[in-house]
């Protein structure tokens, strides 16, 4: 067997488990890549999208737009929401996608999702692995959930880290630095192979290849990562800098917000507590909830008249402002627009333009409604 990288399945294992090995160059034996302990095998079932369900806008559905309304969050603040490992095994699901495109098969996707997406949530996160020369591996295990299928789908997510492996020592370095990490759980659900080198003029010369490896199944993960790091071993040259990029998915507890509204004492309405979610607009979700948000005493911005209406979430008039008595810390930060337009009640935030969870943090917030009325 010719030295290098190129990763393959050992007869010699017990039963029960499954091995996959790497040649190693420096040693010139088998070191151990991936392992996966085997498991009651679940044929894997796919639902479509239902393209009703997503009416609301979240961070998790919208998260470009809402995570700069929400501000920077770090790796730290989501550590709080990871679930245990009894119940990653059972959080995930696949989901068929369909996109626009010539073609049923390029416009088909399918997609790693929750389970329960009402509790949980699918975060998207990178780490990237060095590869030495020395040890041209990944250091990942690997536990297939579900499969069974013809094609090769399933989902197979990383059960743990190799002792002394590529990807330990990685999540080391990355962790010392306040980066992210590779955890029980995650799915990895692409990897791009970076190869660095001096060219013939000495100009760095950079060869990437990419693999897409969300839902499938063991055995179709472990080919598809095998086949892009075999492109070590066929680099006659030899790559000076060699890594991985992985792009993982992880599902998370969704962090809860306690909205708690006081009414004006004339409307002698009991306050109440509402559930948000970060990413829930104050406006729509008190409108949804039938909570009345129309000041007749609100100015308008526009050149109406005071009581003219509400402008539909334009900000432009102050009829769904509410005073922030507690929590404002948790509300996405006010536009310059607004700021202006509270100059004489700085306490007060425009419903319409208040995303709550800002840092992807959770606690209460209290609210007086309609406060010129009190």
């Amino acid at each position: 067997m010719p030295h290098s990288s190129i990763l393959r399945r050992s007869p010699s294992r017990m039963t029960g488990t499954f091995l996959i090995s790497l040649w190693c160059t420096s040693c010139s034996k088998l070191a151990d890549a991936f392992t996966a302990p085997v498991v009651s095998r679940r044929t894997i079932s796919i639902r479509r999208a239902d393209a009703t369900a997503r009416t609301n806008t979240k961070l998790y559905e919208q998260p470009i737009n809402l995570k700069k309304l929400l501000g920077p969050i770090s790796p730290s603040a989501l550590e709080k929401y990871e679930l245990a490992p009894e119940i990653l095994t059972d959080a995930w699901s696949a989901q068929l996608v369909q996109r626009t495109a010539k073609s049923l098969d390029e416009a088909t996707d399918v997609q790693l999702v929750p389970n329960n997406p009402q509790e949980h949530f699918v975060d998207s996160l990178q780490v990237e692995v060095p590869i030495p020369k020395d040890s041209p591996g990944l250091g990942i295990e690997l536990l297939e959930l579900q499969g069974g299928r013809d094609d090769g789908l399933g989902i197979t997510i990383v059960s743990g880290l190799v002792p002394g492996g590529n990807a330990e020592r990685a999540v080391k370095a990355s962790r010392e630095t306040g980066g992210e990490g590779i955890n029980y759980g995650d799915a990895v659900v692409a990897a791009e192979l970076v190869m660095s080198r001096t060219g013939s003029s000495s100009r760095e010369e950079t060869q990437v290849k990419s693999v897409q490896t969300e839902c499938l199944g063991y055995d179709a993960t472990v080919e598809a990562l095998g086949g892009m790091l075999s492109s070590l071993s066929d680099d006659e040259n030899g790559a000076r800098d060699a890594s991985v990029v992985l792009t993982l998915k992880r599902i998370r507890r969704r962090p809860r917000i306690d909205v708690t509204l006081h009414y004006p004492p004339e409307q002698d309405l009991p306050s109440e507590t509402i559930q948000l979610q970060p990413g829930d607009n104050l406006r729509m979700v008190m409108l949804q909830k039938g909570i009345k948000l129309n000041d007749p005493l609100a100015q308008r911005y526009d050149g109406k008249a005071t009581g003219s209406g509400n402008c539909g979430g334009g900000s432009l008039c102050r009829t769904c402002a509410v005073s922030v008595l507690r929590g404002g810390e948790l509300l996405s930060r006010p536009k310059e627009n607004e700021r202006k337009m509270m100059q004489d009640a700085p306490r007060w935030r425009l419903a319409c333009k208040s995303w709550v969870g800002y840092g992807m943090e959770e606690g209460e917030i209290v609210l007086q409604v309609n406060p010129r009325q009190w």
